[in-house]
């Protein structure tokens, strides 16, 4: 491909006698795309909300450039779930093989309601903005041991913001004279907190300042059932204005020159409205443009000298705002690009008579270095015009960069680039027109086309009971919208598959196009000799540092052993470098594995300190789709969680989902009992779901003793404590420090001042990923050592993140006699087929059977074939 390109490139420059210069820049460029190559991540999700207990499904497509050919860069993928309050509440790193992946995130129960991110990124994709991570705002409710909906209002008073938050129970009734402990937080801080009480109406008032006007509301208090409930509640910004943008094309309005103008309206809440703008000169209307419905326009308009223009938007409500005009510039470049004719792309420059110089002007199109086209002019008049053939250009986000005689940009302007043959063609065909309840579904896919000389292609599939989901699928992100627009453009981009809805809306893409941020390469600095701080990521590895024992000092070339603890026979070895370092890489283990690191020096003794690296993750950054963010989850989706419920109960009765937690796992009567006031409990002493205090291990001689059988919803196994919820090894904090599970055999038990249980996400959550599985909290007596005063040397045990072992998707057979019959089948999620091949034909198929939900289901294909085509389809059919 690159050899390609070059002779392309180079054969345009040789053919109109460019120059060495010009050369010699775009071989730079050519060489910064190289070796910075573009990586894009999607995942394809089941479907579009969730809520406590379900399992997000997800299928991985990992492309290279704008040309989206499967990735073999990377063999691994990160796959986070961020909470509302900006916290990683569950990670996990899944293999890609061929650029491609699966995996799934289980809903605890008590995962708290509201607007969470999975976000998802390659250990190469961390080299540049995590803008261009795929990050995707999803809604979860939670019905499962919440079972609260809230109603939240706010209103403006003179310093605050008072917020008037309704609780009742799912069946209606009012949680009244309630108490509510309340913090208020901005900025990842607690800036204010408290205590109310709600009415006999079940409102809770809360005053929050002015100035905190991103804050997050979390609210904690007992539900009907006395289990502990947290809330978050998104901060509201009343009585504000609309806003509309101007936005030049090229960056600049310029005196004497037609220019072209995109156009913004958006609400307080970040989201689109449709407008219209009209600008004024003196009393006069020099132009007017209607938005769309998400609220973007464009329109153009010639600029006399002595000028001075007013601009104001009007909404169909009847407002009006004054709306700020960019500076009128009487020298300078402007640019004008016409990307709707269907075979060429038109662009003109505008130049201010002063930066007339016969100088040479380069039009280049290209995307992130690669070029695809070339052409010369010398600035010889005030208007130059260029065009390119559609035909040499990618379908997605390039950019058009005119470039001085000293080939450094004057003015850039990105735009799409469309051709129907990069699509790729997904027909779908199903063997009835109409089903019935419980009835097999035979579906057939037929990618490409017949005269295509490959065929294969990597599919997943989808299948929704519309009258169970609120969200428009139409309008989400999906493979076309992400790989193809979201992953070179910054910001937010409000309904994302509104472009892409089995068809490309070219005309709206202008739109977004001119008011849009998008990925770009500095020309001053396409320096490809820096080393990039994240390499690709081909396996799982680990690595420390061997260091003289009780010094800084490294110990150089000491023989190190990784041994796994599932087979003690089972070990490899390496020696550190003459700085300590040792690395033991292509590794491949699943979660939840223990390693014992061991070393010895030269000499063969074991006097040495091991030091492991932990694993650097990425900052979590201001959710860039905010405006997606609600409150009240559980009141919007209350209809969705009635018919989980119902599901969910199927599931118990055929031994198919383990039951919710037992109200007694959680009752409040156990924090009578005081945990020790130095407790290292990160969410303060005492706050926890259970609290097994001194007086309380008296009587026994071991601590797993005194603990097996009097922890709710923990069991020991081998010595481990396991959390009955997934049966999972918990985590064991010691006087703030992280240990091993089975060294609780070494604490001495007369020393142990208490120990908290913390299993409710309410209390896990502020240990992120360290919390997924449950915590114990053990906090020494004042002045006592709980633990044995010996401490292995050049040993360490280790438990490192793994690869995520994938659940398995349940699909019910209804014509298998000996099936576990469902009295009720409310599923939402229908079917999900993450693995579809299509052979050389282009050809695949599968089968599922419909539920006993009846009007329109949706079913979307996607997928990517050895081209690099993406394709996507969604179809509707009838169950009666």
């Amino acid at each position: 491909m690159r050899a390609f390109c070059l002779l392309f490139t180079f054969s345009l420059i040789f053919s109109i006698g460019y120059t060495q210069d010009i050369q010699s820049t775009l071989e730079k460029a050519d060489d910064f795309y190289q070796s910075n190559p573009q990586e894009k991540l999607y995942l394809h999700l089941d479907k579009y909300a969730y809520t406590a207990g379900e399992t997000i499904w997800f299928k991985a497509y990992t492309t290279i450039g704008i040309h989206n050919f499967f990735s073999n860069l990377s063999g691994i993928a990160n796959v986070e779930l961020i909470s509302p309050s900006n916290e990683v509440v569950a990670a996990i790193k899944i293999p890609l093989i061929t650029g491609l992946g699966m995996g799934d995130l289980l809903l605890s129960d008590t995962i708290v309601e509201g607007s969470y991110r999975i976000r998802a990124y390659s250990n190469w994709m961390r080299n540049y903005d995590d803008t261009y991570f795929y990050d995707r705002t999803v809604q979860i409710s939670n019905g499962r041991l919440d079972n609260v909906l809230t109603t939240t209002s706010v209103v403006s008073e003179e310093k605050d913001h008072r917020y008037s938050i309704t609780l009742k129970s799912f069946a209606g009734n009012a949680l009244a004279k309630t108490s509510v402990r309340y913090e208020i937080m901005d900025g990842g801080k607690v800036v204010d907190k408290g205590r109310t009480t709600s009415d006999e109406a079940g409102v809770a008032t809360i005053k929050v300042n002015k100035k905190h006007q991103t804050a997050l509301i979390q609210l904690r208090f007992e539900n009907m059932e006395k289990m502990n409930v947290t809330k978050l509640i998104k901060a509201q910004i009343p009585q504000q204005n609309n806003q509309v943008q101007i936005f030049p094309e090229g960056g600049k309005l310029l005196v004497n020159a037609v220019n072209n103008i995109g156009v913004k309206a958006i609400q307080p809440n970040g989201l689109g409205v449709k407008a219209k703008l009209v600008v004024l000169a003196g009393a006069d209307t020099i132009v007017s443009v209607q938005t769309n419905e998400l609220g973007m326009g464009a329109s153009s308009l010639f600029l006399s000298e002595n000028t001075t223009l007013k601009a104001f938007g009007e909404f169909s409500d009847g407002s009006r705002v004054e709306v700020p005009v960019p500076e009128i510039a009487t020298s300078g470049y402007a640019l004008l690009v016409n990307n709707l004719n269907p075979s060429k792309v038109y662009a003109q420059l505008n130049v201010s008579p002063d930066l007339i110089d016969q100088k040479d002007m380069y039009f280049v199109v290209q995307h992130l270095g690669q070029v695809y086209f070339v052409s010369k002019q010398k600035l010889t008049k005030n208007e130059l015009v260029y065009a390119v053939d559609k035909s040499k250009l990618p379908t997605g986000v390039v950019t058009i960069s005119i470039l001085n005689d000293q080939f450094m940009p004057v003015v850039e302007r990105a735009f799409f680039s469309y051709k129907p043959e990069n699509i790729l063609p997904v027909e779908v065909k199903l063997d009835k027109e109409g089903y019935g309840n419980r009835e097999k579904v035979n579906v057939k896919l037929n990618v490409g086309t017949p005269g295509d000389s490959i065929r294969y292609a990597a599919l997943s599939a989808s299948v929704v009971d519309l009258s169970k989901i609120k969200d428009e699928y139409s309008l989400a992100p999906n493979i076309l919208s992400t790989l193809l627009l979201s992953s070179d453009l910054k910001g937010f981009i409000e309904n994302p598959g509104y472009y892409f809805n089995n068809e490309v809306n070219t005309v709206d893409l202008e739109f977004l196009m001119l008011t849009q941020g998008w990925r770009s390469i500095d020309w001053k600095d396409l320096d490809t000799t820096a080393k990039h701080k994240f390499e690709p990521e081909k396996s799982l590895k680990i690595s420390g540092y061997t260091k003289k024992l009780g010094r800084k000092a490294a110990e150089p070339n000491a023989s190190v052993q990784l041994i796994s603890t599932k087979n003690f026979m089972n070990f490899i070895d390496t020696l550190s470098s003459e700085d300590g370092y040792f690395e033991f890489d292509e590794l491949l283990f699943p979660d939840s594995v223990k390693f014992l690191v061991s070393a010895k020096n030269e000499k063969g003794k074991n006097n040495i300190d091991i030091e492991i690296n932990s694993e650097e993750k990425p900052a979590l950054s201001v959710n860039r789709n905010a405006a997606l963010e609600r409150s009240d989850i559980n009141d919007f989706y209350k209809d969705e969680i009635s018919n989980s419920k119902q599901f969910f109960g199927e599931l118990e009765r055929n031994g198919l989902m383990e039951r919710a937690i037992a109200i007694e796992e959680v009752v409040v009567r156990a924090k009578k009992k005081r945990a020790a006031e130095n407790s290292s409990n990160l969410n303060g002493s005492g706050n926890a779901d259970q609290i097994i205090s001194a007086e309380d291990l008296s009587t026994c001689s071991t601590l797993e003793m005194c603990l097996a059988g009097r922890l709710m919803g923990v069991m020991f196994q081998g010595g481990i404590p396991y959390n009955t919820r997934g049966n999972v090894p918990m985590q064991v904090v010691l006087d703030g420090m992280y240990i091993e599970a089975d060294q609780l055999s070494m604490i001495n038990v007369a020393d142990v001042e208490s120990v908290e249980v913390l299993r409710n996400i309410n209390y896990t959550a502020i240990y992120g990923s360290y919390g997924g599985n449950g915590l114990l909290i053990i906090t020494s007596k004042t002045g006592a050592s709980a633990m044995r005063s010996f401490t292995p040397k050049g040993l360490v045990t280790i438990q490192p993140q793994g690869i995520h072992v994938n659940r398995t998707f349940y699909k019910p057979a209804y014509d298998v006699s000996d099936e576990a019959k469902f009295n009720r089948d409310l599923r939402t999620t229908i079917h999900w087929e993450p693995s579809l091949v299509a052979d050389k034909d282009g050809q695949t198929s599968f089968q599922f059977f419909t539920s006993d939900g009846k009007g329109k289901y949706v079913m979307v294909i996607e997928g990517i074939d050895l081209g690099g085509r993406i394709g996507r389809k969604a179809i509707e059919f009838e169950v009666k």
